[in-house]
Order: C-alpha cells, then sequence, then structure tokens
C-alpha cells in the first residue's frame, strides 16, 4: 500500500512530533505534507521528520486547545485546494492518502486494504434530505482523522467542485459547508465514488473514556492503552499528547525542538 500523509496540523507540537514520530517506525520513507495553520511551532516538526512543510494561505479555526481545518464555504474550499495540491506535489507518487492528524495513532503497520475510495470510521450523519440529493444508500460520513482516500479519485473529484451549487448544499445541510470529514465525505459521494467503513481503522476506545478533555482519559502507560485497543492498524482520537506530562514535553524538547521553534519566532510554550 503506497500511503503518504496529508496533515495539517498548529499549535500542539508535542502531540504532532509523537503521532509522527509513531509513523515513522513503521513507514520511514512515506511522504507527508504538512501545512501549519495559525501558530509558528510546526516547521521544525517537519524537518525532524522529513516532511514538507508550508503554511496555509487561509486559516481555520485552531488554537491551543482545539484544531479545525475549516469552519464554513470559503475555509472548505480552500481545504479542498490545500489538499489536492499535496496529492500533485509531495503525495504524487502515491495510492492513497491519509487525512492524518494530531490524535492519530498508527500502532502497527496496515494490512486491511481499504476497499473503499474514501475508507475511514463512520460518523456523524447528515439529515436525510442531502443523502437523497446524492441518491446514495450510504447513511453515514467517513472522513475524519485516520480515513484514507484514494489519491486519483480524490483530484478526479476535485474537478467537480466548480458543478456544485454550494448554496443550494447549504440550505440542505450545513455540515459539508463547515467540517472537513463531512466535506470529504460529500465531494465522493457527489463525484459518485464509493465511500464506507474500514477494518483497519477505530475511535480510541477505554472505560475512562469521559475524560477525553483532560489526561485522566489515559491511565496507565501507552503500551497498556495500545493493548486495550486490540488488532488495528489506526486509532482515532488518541489524544493523550494533548495534555502532555512535563517528562513528555521535556523528551521533546531535548530533541531541540523548542530551541528550534524560538528561532523562528514560536513560542513553545503554547
Amino acid at each position: 500500500m503506497k500511503l503518504g500523509l496529508f496533515y495539517q496540523a498548529g499549535y500542539r507540537y508535542v502531540a504532532a512530533y509523537n503521532a509522527l514520530n509513531q509513523f515513522r517506525k513503521f513507514y520511514p520513507d512515506a511522504p507527508v505534507a504538512m501545512y501549519e495553520d495559525g501558530s509558528f511551532v510546526m516547521e521544525p516538526v517537519a524537518k525532524k521528520f522529513n516532511c514538507s512543510y508550508s503554511r496555509t494561505k487561509l486559516s481555520g479555526f485552531n488554537d491551543p486547545n482545539s484544531g479545525r481545518p475549516a469552519f464554513d464555504i470559503t475555509t472548505i474550499l480552500g481545504w479542498y485546494d490545500r489538499v489536492y495540491e499535496a496529492c500533485t506535489t509531495t503525495l504524487i507518487d502515491v495510492d492513497w492518502v491519509m487525512n492524518f492528524e494530531d490524535d492519530v495513532w498508527i500502532k502497527r503497520e496496515i494490512n486491511r486494504e481499504p476497499l473503499y475510495d474514501l475508507s475511514g470510521i463512520s460518523g456523524v450523519g447528515w439529515n436525510e434530505e442531502l443523502y437523497k440529493y446524492l441518491d446514495t444508500e450510504v447513511r453515514s460520513i467517513y472522513g475524519c482523522g485516520g480515513s484514507v482516500f484514494n489519491r486519483l479519485k480524490f483530484i478526479e473529484a476535485y474537478k467537480k467542485i466548480k458543478e456544485i451549487n454550494w448554496e443550494e448544499i447549504g440550505l440542505i445541510e450545513r455540515r459539508p459547508l463547515e467540517w472537513t470529514d463531512s466535506a470529504i465525505t460529500f465531494l465522493f459521494l457527489f463525484s459518485k465514488f464509493s465511500v464506507g467503513q474500514w477494518e483497519d481503522a477505530q475511535q480510541y476506545r477505554h472505560s475512562n473514556i469521559p475524560h477525553l478533555r483532560d489526561r485522566l482519559g489515559w491511565p496507565g502507560t501507552m503500551e497498556d492503552l495500545e493493548k486495550e485497543q486490540g488488532d488495528i492498524a489506526v486509532i482515532h482520537c488518541w489524544k493523550p499528547y494533548y495534555y502532555p506530562t512535563e517528562e513528555e514535553t521535556a523528551l521533546v524538547d531535548l530533541a531541540g525542538l523548542r530551541d528550534a521553534i524560538a528561532e523562528q519566532g514560536g513560542d513553545p510554550s503554547k
């Protein structure tokens, strides 16, 4: 499986460092297209893990506590442009592109091939009217972090964007105009490409799941938590490094990132 990553990131350099460090254990040479949004801390991370690096021309809703690549039709279209740019430059030699995020964790090498043009984890769907508009039997969305899509199919779908009446779509359902997981699912379905569940990806699961917004949601060692996930390659909502311990932050800083971030004008304390 020739895989590459599209990765829009910002602020959480400890999470980004650990996510990419884990990915490189299994895919040391895979191309990664990183786009930094809002902050000035990611370029040293990109260099450390041999990623191409660019800054977004349009900012999503991204701050130290939240990351959202797009939130309205202008930023959604900008995100589509960014993915297309990555697919035709850095990722031009791959077959599959993963929508990578700070909270995507690669537990092992992928061994279950995606069955759909867009394959991912089932998420919050739309109202029935939009599914009928698209004339599809699908009743979910599949574009969240960790999902993978066929690069050539995305390029083909991208060329249909100008055919879409976005004002009409917005009157039916707002999510494809505000959230990238909905946006890419919509684009693939509009283009009559297949979307569905990927058997090698799942959401993080743990009995302490109500505490996802603090470190209490990840009790025990990382090895213990990985074992609880079962035999799976890709885990979404793996957020312990959103709330790094002082020791974890220090380990990343010892890798030289803190000084490099400060040199480029960023604030590694955020």
